[in-house]
C-alpha cells in the first residue's frame, strides 16, 4: 500500500525541521525475518554517531514486526522524531506510546482516478473515463497496482485503456507485473504477504476468498469448521495483518484484488485448499507475535 514511500515522502516534507537529517533502519529481511532488537539497537547506534553534532534526526524504522522490536528504540533517539512503519496494527505500541496513527489502505474510487490522471494525463483518461473506472476496480484501488497499470499504459500510448482492462481482465492478477522489475509485481507482494504468516493464517485467508461478499465471524466458522469464537479471532488477525478490511460493525471483507489472486494461488495448486487450518488454528491463534 505504499507504506516506505509515504514514510520517505514525509521526511523530505519535514526535512527543514530535522537537521540532523534523517536514517531509514530496516527491521525486517526479505524474507519478512524480524532483525533483532539488539541487533537495529546497535545499527541506529551507528546511524546516529554519524549525524550532525546531535541535532534532531527523524529515523524511520521501516517494516515493524513487533512491538518489542522498537519499544527501546524510541528512547535512543534523543530530541528527533520516530516513523515506524509495519505490516501490522501494532496495537500494543499505539497503546504504550500514543502516538499519531496513519491507516493506509485502497485508495477511494476518486482518489484512483486521481494518480491515473497524474501519470497519464487528463485528455487520455477524460477520453475513457468509464473504462478507467475499470481499471481502477480491477487493480482493486491498491497503489501498486494502479502504478503498474499506468506505467504500461504510459509506454504505450496508442493502446486504449478499454482494451487493456479487457486484456488485464483476462489474467488476474498475473498481469500485474512489470517483467523488467521483480518488486513491481502485484503477485509476488501478496505472495509474500502470506509468506509473512503463519500457516493456519494463510490457509484461512485462501479459504476465505471463496466466500461471496461480507465475511462475518458464523460464515467464517462454517467455511473453516471451528467455533465461531476461534473465527472472530481469526478474523482479528487477518485484518490486523491488513488482509481484510472493515465493512459494517460484525462484517469485514476483502479486496477484490486479493481475492482474485488468493483464488488463483488455490487453483494451482489444485481445487482444495490445505485443511491446516482447521486443524491448527487454536495453536495458531492466542500468539500475538508473527
Amino acid at each position: 500500500m505504499g507504506k516506505t514511500a509515504l514514510a520517505l515522502h514525509a521526511a523530505h516534507l519535514v526535512a527543514d525541521r530535522y537537521p540532523g537529517g534523517a536514517v531509514l533502519l530496516p527491521m525486517s529481511g526479505p524474507d519478512g525475518a524480524p532483525r533483532p532488537a539488539a541487533d537495529a539497537a546497535a545499527a541506529l547506534r551507528a546511524l546516529l554517531r554519524c549525524r550532525d553534532g546531535g541535532a534532531p534526526c527523524l529515523v524511520i524504522l521501516d517494516d515493524v514486526v513487533h512491538p518489542d522490536q522498537v519499544r527501546d528504540l524510541l528512547d535512543a533517539t534523543g530530541p528527533g522524531a520516530v516513523i515506524v512503519t509495519s505490516r501490522l496494527g501494532l496495537a500494543a505500541l499505539v497503546a504504550t506510546h500514543g502516538p499519531a496513527v496513519v491507516q493506509l489502505g485502497a485508495l477511494s474510487p476518486r482518489e484512483s482516478d486521481a494518480l491515473l490522471t497524474a501519470v497519464l494525463g487528463r485528455e487520455r483518461v477524460a477520453a475513457e473515463a468509464a473504462a478507467a473506472r475499470t481499471l481502477a476496480e480491477l487493480c482493486g484501488h491498491v497503489p501498486l497496482a494502479l502504478r503498474i497499470v499506468a506505467a504500461r499504459l504510459l509506454t504505450r500510448p496508442r493502446t486504449r485503456l478499454a482494451d487493456y482492462a479487457e486484456w488485464l481482465r483476462r489474467d488476474l492478477p498475473a498481469r500485474l507485473a512489470l517483467p523488467d522489475d521483480p518488486r513491481m509485481s502485484v503477485p509476488l507482494a501478496l505472495d509474500g504477504a502470506l509468506r509473512r504468516l503463519p500457516a493456519p493464517l494463510a490457509d484461512a485467508h485462501l479459504r476465505l476468498a471463496r466466500l461471496h461478499g461480507r465475511i462475518t465471524a458464523p460464515a467464517t466458522a462454517g467455511a473453516l469448521a471451528i467455533p465461531e469464537t476461534e473465527a472472530e479471532e481469526l478474523l482479528e488477525r487477518l485484518l490486523d495483518h491488513g488482509l481484510l478490511e472493515d465493512d459494517q460493525p460484525g462484517t469485514l471483507r476483502m479486496n477484490e484484488l486479493f481475492r482474485a489472486h488468493a483464488l488463483r494461488r488455490t487453483a494451482r495448486t489444485g481445487d482444495e485448499v490445505p485443511r491446516a487450518v482447521t486443524a491448527t488454528a487454536r495453536r495458531a491463534l492466542p500468539s500475538g507475535a508473527t
